[in-house]
Protein backbone atom coordinates (compact mmCIF):
# COMPACT_ATOMS: atom_id res chain seq x y z
CA UNK A 1 0.00 0.00 0.00
CA UNK A 2 1.52 2.96 -0.82
CA UNK A 3 1.72 6.51 1.48
CA UNK A 4 1.19 9.38 0.88
CA UNK A 5 4.63 10.62 1.03
CA UNK A 6 5.15 7.97 -2.21
CA UNK A 7 2.37 8.57 -3.86
CA UNK A 8 3.29 12.67 -3.63
CA UNK A 9 7.26 11.66 -4.44
CA UNK A 10 5.89 9.80 -7.36
CA UNK A 11 3.52 12.25 -8.66
CA UNK A 12 6.27 15.21 -8.26
CA UNK A 13 8.61 12.40 -10.44
CA UNK A 14 5.98 12.23 -13.41
CA UNK A 15 5.74 16.25 -13.27
CA UNK A 16 9.07 16.57 -13.63
CA UNK A 17 9.47 14.38 -16.87
CA UNK A 18 6.42 15.94 -18.12
CA UNK A 19 7.88 19.27 -17.58
CA UNK A 20 11.65 18.17 -19.11
CA UNK A 21 9.31 16.56 -21.75
CA UNK A 22 7.73 19.75 -22.74
CA UNK A 23 11.33 22.06 -22.49
CA UNK A 24 12.89 19.83 -24.99
CA UNK A 25 10.58 20.08 -27.52
CA UNK A 26 10.07 23.55 -27.38
CA UNK A 27 14.07 23.72 -27.49
CA UNK A 28 13.45 21.38 -30.90
CA UNK A 29 10.63 23.68 -32.49
CA UNK A 30 13.02 26.82 -31.26
CA UNK A 31 16.20 25.29 -32.92
CA UNK A 32 13.88 24.17 -36.27
CA UNK A 33 11.84 27.11 -37.23
CA UNK A 34 15.72 28.79 -36.68
CA UNK A 35 16.82 26.11 -39.55
CA UNK A 36 13.95 26.67 -41.83
CA UNK A 37 14.23 30.69 -41.69
CA UNK A 38 17.30 29.95 -42.57
CA UNK A 39 16.62 28.01 -45.59
CA UNK A 40 14.44 30.37 -46.66
CA UNK A 41 16.82 32.88 -45.57
CA UNK A 42 19.22 31.56 -48.14
CA UNK A 43 16.38 30.64 -51.35
CA UNK A 44 15.27 34.78 -51.10
CA UNK A 45 19.40 35.59 -51.93
CA UNK A 46 19.25 32.93 -54.30
CA UNK A 47 16.36 35.03 -55.79
CA UNK A 48 17.79 37.78 -55.30
CA UNK A 49 21.21 37.24 -56.88
CA UNK A 50 19.45 35.85 -59.91
CA UNK A 51 16.41 38.72 -60.63
CA UNK A 52 18.38 41.17 -59.13
CA UNK A 53 15.57 42.05 -56.37
CA UNK A 54 13.71 40.26 -53.76
CA UNK A 55 10.78 38.50 -54.00
CA UNK A 56 7.41 40.04 -53.34
CA UNK A 57 6.47 36.73 -51.36
CA UNK A 58 7.16 33.17 -50.79
CA UNK A 59 5.04 31.98 -53.18
CA UNK A 60 8.04 33.59 -55.65
CA UNK A 61 10.54 31.21 -54.46
CA UNK A 62 8.34 28.12 -54.37
CA UNK A 63 7.39 28.49 -50.47
CA UNK A 64 3.60 28.01 -49.72
CA UNK A 65 2.74 31.28 -47.58
CA UNK A 66 -0.13 30.38 -44.54
CA UNK A 67 -1.53 32.06 -42.02
CA UNK A 68 -0.08 29.46 -39.64
CA UNK A 69 3.60 30.09 -40.87
CA UNK A 70 5.74 28.21 -39.67
CA UNK A 71 7.54 31.18 -41.11
CA UNK A 72 6.20 34.82 -42.22
CA UNK A 73 8.25 36.90 -44.74
CA UNK A 74 7.92 41.20 -45.22
CA UNK A 75 9.47 42.88 -47.98
CA UNK A 76 10.20 45.89 -46.03
CA UNK A 77 12.25 47.76 -49.07
CA UNK A 78 13.76 46.89 -52.57
CA UNK A 79 16.69 45.85 -51.04
CA UNK A 80 15.57 44.49 -47.04
CA UNK A 81 13.85 41.82 -45.58
CA UNK A 82 12.66 40.26 -42.43
CA UNK A 83 11.54 37.01 -41.69
CA UNK A 84 10.05 35.98 -38.64
CA UNK A 85 8.44 33.39 -36.08
CA UNK A 86 6.13 33.14 -33.48
CA UNK A 87 8.21 32.34 -29.68
CA UNK A 88 5.79 31.82 -27.42
CA UNK A 89 2.89 34.24 -26.66
CA UNK A 90 3.81 37.61 -27.19
CA UNK A 91 7.39 37.02 -28.40
CA UNK A 92 8.67 36.45 -31.81
CA UNK A 93 12.09 35.64 -33.00
CA UNK A 94 13.19 38.67 -36.37
CA UNK A 95 15.89 37.41 -38.92
CA UNK A 96 17.19 41.04 -40.31
CA UNK A 97 18.57 40.63 -44.05
CA UNK A 98 20.98 43.58 -43.34
CA UNK A 99 22.70 42.50 -40.23
CA UNK A 100 21.66 38.67 -41.52
CA UNK A 101 21.14 37.56 -37.85
CA UNK A 102 18.34 36.29 -35.40
CA UNK A 103 17.30 38.22 -32.90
Amino acid sequence: MNTDSEMIRKLSIIFLLILAICFSNFSCGYNNKIAIGSDVAAKIEIFRNKNGKLPNSLTEIGIEESESGPIYYEKQSESKYILWFGKELGETVTYDSETKQWK
